[in-house]
């Protein structure tokens, strides 16, 4: 099934604002995700943003309302966003299990027919007599 941009399966870059800054507030830190913006959502904020500018003579409640759509906007790219990463997530977790489970049968099974003198070189920490 194809995906849509997903955010970096790193941990996000989280900076903490320059503390030499004049303002008197608290520094925030600043989350920086790999978001791969598509074309699609950048024409709609290039959109967005050029409806608000030319909206001229614009009351305080209009421009309070363009605020509040494009916080809107953003919210709901940012969630699809991070919808598709559990998604690949989930999947991720489920191969590496099923491949923990695959190498324990292999294991066991090379343990239970391998030499003495073979499981005597094994380290002693993963060493575990076969069942």
């Amino acid at each position: 099934r194809p995906r849509g941009p997903a955010m970096s399966a790193a941990t996000p870059e989280v900076r903490a604002a320059p503390t030499d800054s004049p303002s008197p507030h608290v520094a925030l830190p600043t989350i920086k995700p790999d978001l791969g913006l598509n074309d699609a959502t950048l024409f709609a904020v290039y959109c967005f943003i050029k409806n608000f500018i030319g909206a001229s003579g614009t009351s305080a409640v209009a421009i309070d309302n363009k605020i509040e759509q494009a916080m809107d906007l953003v919210k709901s790219h940012l969630m699809f966003a991070v919808r598709e990463e559990v998604e690949v997530l989930k999947e991720r977790i489920a191969e590496l299990m099923e491949r923990i489970n695959q190498l324990e049968v292999e294991n066991t099974y090379l343990r239970a027919h391998a030499s003495q003198d073979t499981l005597a070189q094994l380290p002693a920490a993963g060493a575990k007599p076969p069942p």
